[in-house]
């Protein structure tokens, strides 16, 4: 039989009304064992949550069918009249390194309206594991989110674990 896992990812903003690196445990702010690269653009905090908003521990143990949510929060994007123009990709690999999604722009839809900066400081991407067929060590989530009107640029990953 076929060895299957699927995968659903999501990105969204939420709607409330130089370069640095950043590695887990060197502040507060960033939790959930994220490595951080940022360049451009700040990241204020990092974190991951589940779908009703309580903090995923920091062991990042999450169960199938669980939505787990990557909460960044960033400034120092390039504002055009009020709007800012983010891009986000996010891609999982298994822990035996096999890619089982790779999604290169998530927020393509907001390509020629953009979003307005208050909006885009609050950056949510959306992993879920709907189904696996064999145990795997762990999932490595990569992402990038970048200003696709600027030079501002946020690459990272972290572990999920079943």
């Amino acid at each position: 039989m076929k060895s299957m896992l699927i995968l659903a990812m999501t990105a969204s903003l939420l709607f409330y009304s130089c370069e640095v690196k950043i590695k887990a445990g060197e502040t507060e702010k960033i939790r959930n064992g994220i490595e951080l690269n940022a360049k451009g653009l700040q990241v204020k905090q990092a974190f991951l949550l589940h779908s009703d908003g309580t903090l995923i521990p920091d062991d990042n143990k999450v169960n199938v069918g669980e939505d787990v949510k990557l909460r960044l929060i960033i400034s120092g994007w390039k504002e055009y009249n009020g709007f800012v123009f983010p891009g986000a990709a996010e891609k999982i690999a298994a822990s035996d390194g096999a890619v089982l999604l790779d999604e290169p722009d998530l927020f393509v839809n907001y390509d020629n309206i953009g979003v307005s900066a208050k909006d885009a400081e609050y950056i949510t991407l959306t992993a879920t594991i709907t189904k696996v067929d064999k145990l795997y060590d762990y999932f490595l989530v990569s992402f990038r989110v970048w200003d696709k009107k600027g030079a501002g640029e946020i690459t990272g990953s972290y572990k999920l674990h079943l």
